[in-house]
């Protein structure tokens, strides 16, 4: 019969008729619950859920009735649903980090997290670990820690535009006044002047600014809310800001004292944050750093015996006052070089890695490329470098796994035009322990299965992923999916310190 032939009130009553047919509500009910279970029952986290004690239910049930709570909150977040505009402090729970940052800390949830223990954090710069306040008060009683700039710094547009430099030199080093408009920035150039005394730098930008100098390096140094979200940044500029104040943190830290004092300060710091194991990442490239007095240069067994010393001096302190347990298993050193060196220079990396690794046995974990991957090169540009290195390894008898940056993307051609040129094909033919990031593994089903087969884990950075420009925020990073596809990950920060 045409559908045009029946009245309203005949539809209606067929409507109304299959509506209350109990079978298919039945049927359709029973077929819901039996997806539902298989859904649950393909978690990735379904082992862990099915077999937790009364306790960790309770515990899951206590933390979200908190986190929905603090959804709503209008102290914290206070996002309701609804058709009402929200009012202008009104934010997103899994919003902008670092316009949320000040929420988060004031957040129940966050002090839980802080409080469980986290075993191991496997991907941290070593530059990175504590707040770079602390390096410039320590940095500001020196006289031998000195400042350039790229440019003579006048008026609020040189603030703005500058880059700055430390360094530890001797005493007797011939200064140039960085607010003159004659100073020269180029330190290069034969008979250059192009340092002048920190300590006398802060007194004179006080003077001429009325500011703060450390808030004022804090902000070359450390990413604000302003570099990472405002309208015209792009992801190239906001690399190059960071990398800005990767090198602005540089020579704060790489000088004898402060490298001491260090490890000791950046365990403490660990230890707060319940980390029972670290893997730093230092930029060892450079083969020296200085003394405190500028007068000698400690080589990287020099480095090397400071960390192991340290180490040992604070596990023995923790032993003493039975806290041992709070950081039972100690550091270790991954060996980190730039991907964008020339090949006989990556030759000589990997050789001084090598080195480190016979003379240091149980501390050096690993070796890792490290930079932006939408520049070059690509780890397969190093291929002969690298299959080299592998086999040296294996005749010498020590186990040197690569752990490299990897997948911290979204073009994901390995600094190319060509998709083909990805890192993560690399990753898995050079039979990598754990990767960087990972961002873009999610494009690769084949990859995913090699990943899972290898049992290649990959530590997740999602708060630098969003800074860097890869998501825009922590909801839209791709982790939930990465976990649901089997894929093994740890969560990490990073560069911290570099984060406002």
């Amino acid at each position: 019969m045409s559908s045009a032939k029946f009245c309203d009130d005949e539809v209606a009553s067929q409507f109304y008729r299959y509506r209350g047919e109990a079978g298919d509500q039945q049927q359709y009910s029973e077929e819901r619950g039996r997806l539902v279970a298989a859904e649950q029952a393909s978690s990735w986290d379904w082992k862990a859920k099915s077999e937790a004690s009364e306790a960790e239910r309770k515990a899951a049930v206590i933390v979200h009735t908190i986190r929905e709570n603090e959804r709503y909150d209008p102290d914290l977040f206070g996002n309701q649903p609804g058709e009402a505009i929200p009012e202008s402090r009104t934010r997103d729970m899994g919003g902008q980090f670092l316009t949320n940052k000040q929420r988060i800390e004031k957040s129940k949830l966050y002090n839980i997290a802080r409080e469980m223990p986290k075993g191991c954090h496997l991907h941290i710069h070593f530059n990175s670990e504590l707040h770079p306040k602390i390096l410039l008060r320590r940095a500001q009683d020196m006289d031998t820690m000195f400042i350039r700039s790229l440019r003579p710094i006048l008026g609020k547009r040189d603030l703005d535009e500058t880059e700055i430099i430390f360094n530890v030199l001797e005493a007797e080093t011939e200064t140039s006044n960085i607010f003159n408009s004659k100073y020269d920035p180029d330190h290069k150039a034969p008979n250059s002047h192009a340092w002048m005394r920190f300590r006398e730098f802060c007194a004179e930008f006080e003077a001429n600014f009325e500011t703060d100098p450390l808030d004022w390096i804090w902000s070359k140094a450390a990413l604000s809310e302003s570099d990472v979200y405002r309208d015209d940044q792009t992801l190239n500029g906001i690399w190059a800001r960071f990398n800005q104040g990767t090198r602005c943190f540089k020579g704060l830290l790489n000088y004898e004292s402060i490298y001491r004092w260090y490890i000791s300060a950046a365990i403490d710091s660990m230890i707060e944050d319940k980390i029972m194991y670290s893997e730093l990442r230092p930029m060892l490239m450079d083969k020296t750093i200085p003394s405190d007095d500028g007068l000698r240069q400690l080589s990287h067994t020099d480095q090397m015996n400071i960390i192991v010393e340290e180490v040992t001096k604070k596990k023995e302190e923790l032993k003493a006052k039975g806290r041992l347990e709070q950081f039972p298993f100690g550091l270790k050193i991954i060996y980190c070089t730039p991907r964008s060196i020339p090949k006989p220079r990556m030759e000589a990396e990997m050789l001084d890695c090598i080195r480190l690794k016979l003379a240091y046995p149980n501390l050096i974990c690993g070796f890792d490329l490290v930079g932006a991957e939408d520049r070059p090169n690509s780890i397969s540009y190093y291929r002969d470098e690298l299959l080299a290195f592998t086999k040296t390894c294996e005749a010498l008898k020590i186990d040197i796994p690569f752990l490299f940056h990897a997948g911290e993307t979204l073009l994901d051609t390995g600094g190319s035009k060509d998709p083909e040129n990805s890192n993560l094909f690399d990753v898995v033919l050079l039979n990598s322990k754990r990767i960087g990031h990972g961002y873009s593994i999610l494009k690769h089903p084949k990859l995913i299965e090699e990943f899972k087969r290898k049992h290649i884990c990959i530590e997740l950075c999602p708060v630098s992923n969003e800074l860097l420009h890869l998501c825009r925020n922590i909801k839209e990073h791709p982790y939930p999916a990465m976990l649901q596809q089997g894929l093994e990950c740890t969560v990490n920060s990073d560069n911290p310190a570099l984060f406002k």
